[in-house]
């Protein structure tokens, strides 16, 4: 879409307003969509190497520690990306060139962190009953 926005604003003159737009919202949900592919196997960015330094118990339990905080962090984010949507609902704001709801748009925001939460939660539990270590996550490759 962003190839042929740009073919047909800068070799033929003609602009298509609705496709830029388009093309920003399809690029903030691949973003979402990205770091949830991330959290799959623990695979997203985390400074680790002085875990590695630990028995692998402690390297356990410093992880799970960490991964509560962000989850704790990503669940405040679902609720008040919860609340915006609803506002929005309630008073909708219309995409100038789409003519959509913009909540369909934000409403990456709380499925993103409320899916990314479950994520990092089962990997969790995985660590736990020990079908993950530190190296399973590529922490310190």
């Amino acid at each position: 879409m962003l190839t042929a926005q740009v073919v047909l604003r800068f070799v033929f003159n003609i602009g298509v307003s609705w496709l830029e737009e388009v093309i920003r919202f399809v690029f903030v949900w691949s973003v979402y969509a990205s770091f949830l592919v991330a959290a799959e196997d623990d695979r997203h960015i985390r400074v680790a190497l002085h875990l590695s330094w630990l028995p692998q118990r402690w390297q356990t339990v410093m992880l799970t520690l960490a991964d509560l905080v962000w989850i704790a962090f990503n669940l405040t984010v679902v609720w008040f990306g919860a609340v915006y949507a609803q506002s929005l609902f309630e008073f909708p704001y219309i995409s100038q060139t789409t003519g959509i709801n913009m909540v369909w748009v934000f409403l990456v925001v709380p499925m993103g962190f409320l899916l990314l939460s479950v994520r990092v939660a089962r990997f969790m539990a995985k660590r736990w009953r020990g079908e993950a270590t530190l190296r399973d996550s590529r922490l310190d490759s």
